[in-house]
């Protein structure tokens, strides 16, 4: 999913469990941004999936976001953006620590109470709404066809409300109208670093290894290590909300 205002020439990229959601809706409700969430007519073929899915949008297992919508005549049409668009306006995200997101997202597709290390286990199996929330890496929709990273500005969720303000700041925008307290998918759950032993670290550094990469998180190889650094040092915080 992305975001456009054409009178800014800015383009917001919705990356799954970001904070996407929030960002998306404060965009359209006060700053003049079209969301689009849409499917290519090729998209079996575009995406290689051999196997007819009944979601009728842009989830997949191959491309990121701006891989599937700029380098399609079909959608491009319906946003009014040509190359020349995608390559002037100002692009930005938001990321998240891959050890908190794939938490987040495995609570949020998580229909059949699948315990969090049994649901690390299905990449191979499950549906492209699933994957692309839990297992596609954050830096596939940062790149474009050349696999280049394509953004202006990388926002954390971390950091979410000041990095929003200074994207705002960035566009040309001075006046802030939206709600910091407005926040949407928001849901209650267990500290993210309790679900963690070294079996499931493994895992995730293995499935977020692009992430670990290419983005400012730091892999974490040993269990102990992992919980000095965000069990002891945040064992006295309330259990978070998680968007």
């Amino acid at each position: 999913m992305c975001s456009i205002n054409h009178d800014l020439k800015a383009i917001f990229i919705h990356i799954h469990k970001t904070g996407g959601t929030t960002i998306a809706m404060n965009l359209k409700k006060y700053y003049g941004f079209s969301t689009y969430y849409l499917r290519r007519p090729d998209h079996t073929k575009f995406c290689f999936d051999k196997k007819k899915k009944k979601y009728i949008n842009y989830e997949n297992r191959v491309h990121g976001v701006i891989t599937y919508y700029k380098t399609s005549p079909f959608l491009n049409k319906k946003m009014n953006m040509t190359p020349q668009k995608w390559d002037t306006y100002y692009k930005f995200c938001f990321v998240r620590d891959p050890y908190d997101r794939i938490v987040s997202a495995w609570n949020h597709v998580n229909r059949f109470n699948i315990p969090f290390q049994n649901f690390l286990n299905l990449k191979n199996t499950c549906n492209d709404v699933e994957y692309m929330h839990t297992f596609m890496a954050q830096y596939r929709s940062m790149i474009n066809e050349k696999a280049k990273n394509y953004m202006n500005f990388i926002g954390h969720f971390e950091n979410l409300d000041e990095d929003f303000e200074n994207i705002l700041k960035n566009i040309g925008i001075v006046d802030f109208l939206h709600n910091k307290e407005e926040k949407l998918n928001v849901r209650n759950h267990k500290k993210f670093y309790e679900y963690y032993n070294q079996e499931t670290l493994d895992k995730v550094n293995i499935l977020m290894k692009e992430d670990f990469q290419n983005l400012e998180y730091k892999k974490i190889t040993d269990i102990e290590e992992f919980q000095k650094k965000y069990n002891i040092n945040n064992n006295n915080n309330d259990s978070p909300i998680t968007i």
